[in-house]
């Protein structure tokens, strides 16, 4: 364990001792970009602080899709200060930030919205250098890490490994971004590859633990081409492992806690199989007549994580599974909370890829370094078979020894 801290030490250190941190500059910002301060209604304010915020802002539009901020003045004064009222006043009166939503004494703070030309104009990076700025993100960093430790239920022994192995991992720089410009990209999904590709080249890594058990990191933001194709560990080519329709067959173990008894017997076996097999998604691409695999999935998480309205998908799902898509409504229902399934979803597949296989792996050898990506495990070329053995093995022993062999993984 001291070894493991020593290296989570190392790791932090590398982290913040960093010169400037890579930010989003939307074409509106170049020109300021350029200088140090500006003057708003008589007041010398930092450019280094309304790109800081613009970058902020964006950044959490391309992860949450959802362009509604609630600035809270509490946590805007304590980042940028007493003037934090005319940074903003300032990107609202240049038409960069619109107000949505008035304050209202007790009930709620003030609501924006970003103008979204700005998402569809050109967005570059700026590489900010601001001492404020770093100190601060270096203390939101420390005390994150301190948080993470005891959020969520992954074993903080991993935890400490997890992070450490992120800084093992490099990218083919030239390969993804010829990928990136190559390919047809939605301009938010274009972004957010770029700025990650970029960001784990400069090595400023980034991660979060959720409540949910999910680890994100540059690296499950990631096309999956580039993360199969480009990313490197200890300069080493890498593999990806991940189990088969992992998010249905996890479902069937919330049927069989929750729900065996009211579910047609022959529905149930036909699921188990399909699920158990990894074929699931391959069955419905033939029932319902859909080529795109990916389009497929798509789908299916509506049926799954959606309110369940009676639209052609879900009639289509109910078809061939009634009473298992009956239990997914009365589930949502019961919870009081039509999210709630997606979440214990994701609590058990992160629950059994961290806490069961990536604990072996570690436990295993010293010299394993994996990153994760949600129900995935990157892991060198060299490394790969035992590795999938050991995955292989944990996914048998948490399902019965039902898994029909081989018929889990992609690699």
């Amino acid at each position: 364990m001291n070894q493991l801290l020593e290296k989570k030490s190392t790791s932090r250190k590398s982290s913040l001792d960093k010169k400037y941190t890579i930010q989003f500059l939307p074409e509106c910002l170049f020109e300021i970009s350029k200088i140090r301060h500006l003057y708003h209604k008589d007041r010398k304010l930092k450019t280094s602080y309304v790109i800081d915020l613009v970058h902020n802002l964006i950044l959490k539009y391309y992860f949450r899709k959802e362009n509604s901020y609630n600035l809270s003045s509490l946590i805007l004064k304590d980042k940028y200060g007493y003037l934090y009222n005319y940074y903003i006043n300032y990107l609202v009166e240049n038409d960069i930030l619109k107000l949505v939503r008035n304050h209202s004494k007790g009930v709620n703070s003030r609501i924006y919205k970003l103008n979204e030309i700005i998402l569809k104009n050109s967005i570059t990076r700026y590489k900010n250098t601001d001492k404020v700025i770093l100190k601060k993100i270096k203390k939101v960093y420390l005390e994150s890490q301190n948080k993470e430790t005891n959020s969520n239920n992954i074993l903080s022994d991993v935890k400490i490994r997890l992070v450490e192995d992120l800084h093992h991992v490099e990218i083919d720089y030239p390969k993804s971004i010829f990928f990136l410009d190559s390919s047809k990209q939605e301009v938010d999904i274009y972004q957010k590859n770029r700025y990650s590709v970029e960001a784990i080249k400069d090595k400023n890594i980034f991660y979060h633990f959720d409540n949910y058990g999910r680890l994100h990191t540059n690296f499950t933001i990631l096309k999956s081409f580039i993360r199969k194709n480009c990313l490197l560990i200890d300069g080493e080519e890498t593999c990806e492992i991940d189990i088969k329709n992992s998010q249905p067959l996890f479902l069937s173990k919330i049927i069989s806690r929750e729900g065996k008894e009211i579910i047609k017997k022959d529905e149930l076996e036909l699921y188990n199989y399909l699920t158990k097999n990894g074929i699931f998604y391959q069955y419905l691409q033939e029932k319902f007549q859909i080529k795109d695999k990916k389009l497929l999935k798509e789908m299916i998480y509506k049926v799954f994580f959606g309110k369940n309205y009676p639209n052609k998908l879900d009639k289509s799902f109910q078809k061939i599974f009634p009473s298992i898509y009956q239990f997914i409504k009365d589930y949502k229902k019961i919870k009081g909370d039509y999210r709630y399934l997606s979440y214990e979803l994701q609590k058990l597949e992160s629950d059994f890829i961290f806490n069961n296989v990536v604990k072996k792996v570690y436990n295993t050898s010293e010299e394993f370094i994996v990153i994760t990506c949600h129900d995935s495990i990157i892991c060198k070329k060299k490394d790969v078979n035992m590795i999938n053995s050991i995955f292989d093995d944990s996914l048998k022993k948490e399902f019965d020894d039902t898994l029909h062999n081989d018929c889990v993984f992609n690699i």
